[in-house]
């Protein structure tokens, strides 16, 4: 059981042609923490896609000149910085007891430049920054090298067999190391007699007469270590046995490496089931639906060809869509069918870049309620594998007037091996639905119940029974929670959290790590800060985490934030050069792909909503303070400092952009609470409770999939922080009243030490 640790592969498709590798933003490399908590989670070997052209940045053959060889490398020489990150991955594993995979995920292509009858290339140029990998400044001088036999191959036996005996050579010993994988989903190779890409008519025999080679090559060096042979025809677990000429092929040891997804293509691109079920077809099977039978159908022609054959069955691509019952059941029956035929399965994907979380297939531990949160896949894959571990949360409303009720849901992510029972009560009167609940023994169990508050109070709901338990919760009946700050500040500005469902965190919270992390001490970074507001719901918690690597020293000049008091409070330290602050990454809405996703943020540019943050500036602080956007696109919803002065920030789908200042900037080193707030029609910033600039804009769509917390990140690009301390964050949905912003921005000021 494993997963791919995806990540380092992402440097596509700007590679050779524009600045598209930097570590931590173009690709990102797994931290030894990532390896450590999937092995203490069961997993015993994990799958580590890499990329060809980044390890190996000229192939042995080229004929380059000196200025090419002294910019790129030399021809066949290994890219001793990509080569170290493979090497910390493996020695992670090592150090966790588990086994990794080397997989070169690169579909039998490979992007070069073109180099010139004299061996230079147009353009070439060699950045400033060392991390970044040498580019041609023209496009028409990059293109895609694809395995061929007919005479004028681009990418040769030659180039392969070059390729893995160094790998073999190089890693061969190592104790972190689990297979080789000699190829990622082989797909559209060229036409019989071709040297080009053919979407039809391909000579299906080049892959498997690469592939023999290269088995060859590696044996010759390397006597034992499984061989991971991926077949035609994107890997598909449906034509492991029909599209692949000549297999089995010769060699000890070897694992036959499948792929398949339970969409109705099998690509692992689309997450809407009714829309899967609606197009009447089932790759590998014909003119019949999606249906949970669908996944064990697909991968029993496989298990059927290898026992046929005599060989072993690796699945190392497979996942769960995380947003519908019916895609786990379906998830459920696959893997089950894999355990029964003694086949490994990896999940896709695991790892650390910023666009896997929250992708709907992953597997990425998030952060809930102050403890690492299992992502959901974890279930099925540990019940089958008899691990029983589970952690265990709650989500729900909290606020509840004249009468209304609170549905709350405790659910466990992971394995329970028996039912878990526990009791719920009350602090302050109300009923409950039922003060006894019970978790099912499986996977990823959940149940709810409902609460309703005597009228006007403040109660506090605790669970017992078990050594883990989700934390106290609050629910607020309070009828005018305005008025109620006189009584109690901070039960006013909750309620009025909980009133908008809105997110809130707090600094003082912060830990880490988001795998397994402790609380922050003086001076420690900040990886993982929990939603303690009510703007999470089951499956979908308002983390805010930082994932970036800094293992080895060679990965940018990205920071973290540090805990630091300040004014007497806990505050994170974003005042260093570059420090890139904490990030809630969600999905998106997309028709016929996920149409209603359930990991969502809580609004958009359009709607109305509203932020709240309190922060200190040892200067005039430049930079974002907190930002809703899309990581992908120009839209956003931000406030910042620039030159010492409070900012408001909008951007819609459009690109229609409004901007308010306030005209004076904060005081260096004083806390103070900076807040904006927008309608259609209407947008304000406040500085400490009180507005200083406003504007009268309507905004069209423009969807939001990320919150952050002390730096930016729109259209592809991180945008810096504002160089100062931050103690806390409010954020939400709705148009609350000046009255209700000025409790939760009073609320907010006295977690900085400061009141107004």
């Amino acid at each position: 059981m494993g997963t791919n640790l995806s990540g380092m592969e992402w440097a596509r498709p700007g590679l050779r042609y524009g600045q598209s590798t930097l570590p931590n933003l173009n690709f990102t490399v797994p931290r030894s923490p990532d390896v450590a908590y999937l092995a203490g989670a069961g997993y015993t070997k994990n799958r580590l896609p890499i990329q060809w052209e980044l390890l190996q940045p000229m192939l042995h053959d080229t004929r380059a000149n000196a200025a090419a060889r002294a910019a790129i490398g030399n021809p066949g020489e290994f890219h001793a910085g990509y080569e170290s990150y493979i090497t910390g991955v493996l020695d992670a594993h090592a150090a966790a007891g588990v086994k990794c995979i080397i997989d070169c995920h690169n579909y039998c292509r490979y992007q070069d430049f073109k180099f010139q009858g004299d061996g230079s290339v147009i353009g070439l140029t060699t950045p400033g920054n060392p991390l970044l990998r040498a580019y041609t400044s023209d496009g028409s001088q990059v293109f895609e090298r694809i395995f061929a036999l007919a005479p004028g191959a681009t990418l040769t036996i030659a180039n392969f067999t070059d390729f893995w005996t160094r790998v073999a050579n190089r890693w061969k010993n190592h104790p972190g190391l689990g297979g080789w994988g000699l190829m990622n989903e082989p797909h559209d190779m060229p036409a019989p007699g071709g040297t080009t890409a053919s979407y039809g008519g391909e000579d299906l025999t080049i892959w498997p007469t690469f592939a023999q080679a290269a088995i060859n090559a590696i044996r010759a060096v390397d006597a034992s270590t499984p061989i991971y042979l991926a077949g035609n025809e994107w890997q598909a677990a449906m034509t492991i046995g029909t599209k692949n000429p000549g297999w089995p092929l010769a060699g000890a040891n070897l694992v036959y490496d499948v792929h398949m997804y339970l969409d109705a293509f099998s690509n692992g691109f689309a997450f809407d089931y009714d829309t899967e079920v609606g197009k009447n077809f089932t790759a590998g099977i014909g003119n019949e639906p999606i249906n949970p039978q669908t996944g064990v159908k697909r991968l029993k022609i496989a298990t059927d060809w290898a026992k046929a054959n005599g060989v072993k069955l690796a699945l190392t691509e497979v996942g769960m869509p995380i947003d519908d019952a019916r895609w786990e059941e379906m998830f459920n029956r696959a893997v089950a069918h894999a355990r029964a035929e003694g086949v490994e399965i990896y999940t896709w994907m695991g790892g650390n870049h910023w666009p896997i979380r929250n992708y709907a297939i992953n597997n990425v531990p998030g952060w809930h309620q102050n403890k690492t949160l299992e992502p959901a896949v974890t279930g099925p894959l540990k019940a089958i594998a008899g691990v029983a571990r589970a952690t265990i949360y709650d989500d729900g409303g909290g606020y509840a007037v004249n009468g209304n009720v609170v549905t709350i849901t405790v659910y466990a992510r992971g394995f329970l091996p028996a039912d878990l029972t526990l009791t719920v009560s009350s602090s302050n009167g109300g009923s409950l639905s039922r003060s006894s609940i019970t978790l099912a023994a499986g996977a990823n169990s959940q149940t709810s119940y409902t609460f309703t508050p005597a009228p006007n109070t403040v109660t506090t709901l605790t669970y017992s029974g078990s050594a883990q338990v989700p934390p106290p919760r609050k629910v607020y009946s309070l009828v005018d929670p305005v008025a109620y700050a006189s009584t109690s500040l901070a039960d006013a500005a909750l309620a009025l959290i909980a009133k908008y469902a809105a997110c809130k965190w707090e600094m003082s919270d912060g830990h880490t790590d988001y795998m397994l992390g402790v609380p922050s001490a003086e001076g420690q970074p900040i990886r993982a800060v929990s939603d303690s507001g009510y703007g999470s719901s089951t499956g979908n918690a308002m983390e805010m985490i930082n994932w970036i690597n800094k293992e080895g020293g060679n990965q940018g000049t990205m920071s973290l934030p540090v805990m630091r008091t300040v004014n007497g409070r806990k505050a994170a330290d974003h005042t260093v050069y570059d420090t890139f602050g904490l990030w809630c990454k969600k999905s998106e809405p997309m028709p016929g792909v996920q149409a209603n996703p359930r990991n969502r943020v809580p609004y958009n540019v359009d709607d109305a909503h509203f932020a709240i943050a309190a922060v200190s500036v040892p200067d005039q602080g430049n930079g974002i303070v907190f930002q809703a956007s899309k990581a992908e696109a120009g839209q956003t919803s931000e406030l910042g400092i620039y030159n010492g002065q409070p900012q408001a920030r909008w951007i819609d789908g459009n690109g229609q952009t409004v901007q308010v200042t306030s005209p004076a900037a904060l005081a260096p080193n004083a806390p103070a609470v900076i807040s904006l707030m927008s309608t259609q029609g209407s947008q304000t910033l406040r500085v400490n409770a009180s507005q200083v600039a406003s504007s009268a804009a309507s905004f069209s769509g423009g969807v939001f999939a990320q919150m952050m917390i002390g730096s930016g990140f729109r259209n592809y690009y991180p945008q810096g922080g504002f160089m100062g301390y931050m103690f806390s964050v409010i954020a939400g949905k709705g148009q609350p009243t000046a009255a209700e912003m000025a409790v939760m921005e009073r609320y907010l000021g006295s977690t900085a030490g400061v009141s107004f």
